[in-house]
């Protein structure tokens, strides 16, 4: 009989999804601190994994995954080599892991546990009865030795995915639980962390799986919500963590490798000892990232609007057309101008305010008093060809023309301060205004050109010609291009030469009354 110091940690059920299982019992605090065998863990179903008579070790030699054909425990006695299928899917899964997540993106594996039960990781498996996808075991201290259990069969209905693809995104899901306690003790010094663990762990299962969509079932859960869950929220216990597992996504997207070092990694070599939204900030802020966990939460906002119906073929996230669509707070565009709209958003709010249009065509949009910690991203669609653009919001007018009645702007807004809530104005004028010339916004921000261009949207004031320049940080041209353009909103796509060196960049917009400069990051 195996002995550890385990944590067994177990979620509240998902709002809403009270049907589903729970994803793992990988969260909240911890409850024991005391040696106690499998068996008598009070707080799970009982188990004694002495009842599993078999075992093997994964073809890369990682692994040793345990097993029974006989009793209520048992997997199906299927394969023609006379280990059963299900058995050999696990420890290739779990070979599969370790491969994504050591050997490729430079996380440390997870300590060895002194020969127990033989010197490999082990991997159980067992009857969940739909309970648990899997568990995760560890001690009372980081680094920390660790083991995990799997179901026998997913085959009970409380499992959104069920098979070999629910097998296969938990050992993904799991390992990397596994993995964070070669970083940080979970939830010491700092108990709210839970969250942070869970969404990295549901991340890996769409890098290792994007084609199993498990966790799709908890983002319509999160995405239902009248009012859009925290990315730390835990008013409902910690299944909302599941559905974020997009912001993992976002991350991934959005910031990538910089360096040699993923984005990912670098989140969890600093994250012990620290609360994890002030560790994301302090990561995503550094020379390595340029951005901040402001910009980051404001992407993923407005990467939350384009999903299912108002997806944009390859745009935003890869399976974006079969997400659910996030619910919105529905207004119409006044039919008097000018007007104002306040707008409160609470500490750490993601708020979607969806306005539709009424019989007038052209119009402006703009805000106020946005501080730094604010980031609303104005997006438009037209029904009639489709169309769609984006732009940051600030104290500058947005123009709108040629709108019909059948469309309707979005507004994914964002407050990045967990303290304290935030107020500001949005001013509605007619299209009588002058407007101004300058850019709105440039994303992906830091950007890999031989992936995906960056793009730019920019406001000029009078119709002319439009020279855009982009410079290296020697002041070298790199590119440029001179076009005659209308007044209005444009969005571009940048040409940065693939074969460009990583560092610091900068886009010159030259019109005939305006220079208009900001700097962007290229990655390799």
């Amino acid at each position: 009989m195996r002995y550890l110091l385990t944590i067994i940690l177990l979620l509240s059920s998902a709002l809403g999804q009270a049907e589903l299982a729970y994803k793992c019992g990988f969260a909240s605090i911890p409850h024991a601190e005391t040696h106690v065998t499998r068996s008598g863990d009070r707080d799970i179903p009982q188990f004694d994994e002495s009842l599993l008579d078999e075992s093997i070790v994964s073809p890369a030699g990682h692994f040793r995954v345990h097993f029974t054909r006989t009793g209520e425990n048992a997997v199906a006695n299927e394969g023609m080599s006379g280990t059963p299928n299900y058995v050999l899917e696990a420890a290739l899964a779990a070979d599969s892991a370790y491969t994504v997540l050591v050997s490729n993106l430079g996380f440390l594996p997870p300590l060895p546990d002194n020969g127990i039960d033989g010197d490999e990781l082990d991997v159980y498996i067992r009857d969940w009865n739909g309970t648990f996808y899997g568990m995760t075991y560890f001690g009372n201290s980081a680094p920390s030795m660790t083991y995990l259990v799997i179901d026998n069969d997913y085959t009970e209905s409380s499992y959104a995915t069920s098979g070999l693809a629910a097998l296969r995104v938990t050992i993904a899901h799991e390992f990397f639980h596994m993995v964070q306690l070669r970083y940080a003790y979970p939830f010491e010094p700092v108990s709210s962390n839970a969250y942070w663990y869970e969404i990295s762990s549901t991340w890996m299962e769409e890098k290792c799986y994007p084609e199993v969509d498990d966790y799709h079932a908890y983002v319509a859960d999160n995405f239902r919500q009248s009012s859009f869950p925290n990315l730390n929220d835990d008013r409902y216990g910690f299944a909302f963590s599941y559905g974020h597992g997009l912001f993992g996504q976002i991350l991934d997207l959005e910031y990538g490798q910089s360096g040699g070092k993923h984005i990912m990694l670098d989140i969890w070599e600093e994250l012990s000892g620290r609360e994890a939204t002030d560790n994301l900030d302090q990561v995503l802020s550094s020379p390595a990232w340029g951005s901040s966990l402001t910009q980051a939460l404001g992407m993923y906002a407005l990467y939350n609007v384009f999903t299912g119906s108002r997806s944009v073929t390859n745009e935003y996230y890869p399976d974006a057309l079969d997400l659910p669509e996030v619910s919105m707070h529905e207004y119409e565009l006044p039919e008097i101008f000018p007007d104002t709209m306040g707008v409160v958003l609470q500490p750490f709010e993601i708020a979607y305010k969806k306005f539709s249009i009424p019989t007038y065509s052209d119009f402006h949009i703009r805000s106020s008093d946005m501080g730094s910690k604010q980031i609303a991203y104005l997006t438009y669609h037209g029904f009639e060809d489709g169309s769609s653009l984006k732009s940051a919001l600030g104290d500058y007018w947005v123009a709108f023309t040629n709108v019909s009645s059948q469309d309707y702007i979005v507004l994914p807004m964002h407050n990045g301060d967990r303290d304290d809530g935030a107020a500001f104005a949005l001013i509605f004028r007619g299209s009588t205004l002058p407007l101004e010339n300058v850019i709105q916004i440039l994303w992906p921000n830091p950007s890999i050109p031989r992936l995906v261009q960056p793009k730019l949207s920019y406001m000029i004031a009078e119709p002319g010609w439009v020279e855009l320049k982009i410079f290296n940080l020697l002041g070298q041209l790199v590119y440029s291009e001179h076009q005659e353009r209308s007044e209005g909103l444009k969005v571009v796509e940048l040409q940065v030469p693939a074969s460009s060196p990583a560092g610091l960049y900068f886009v010159q917009i030259v019109t005939d009354n305006a220079v208009m400069t900001r700097k962007f990051s290229v990655l390799r």
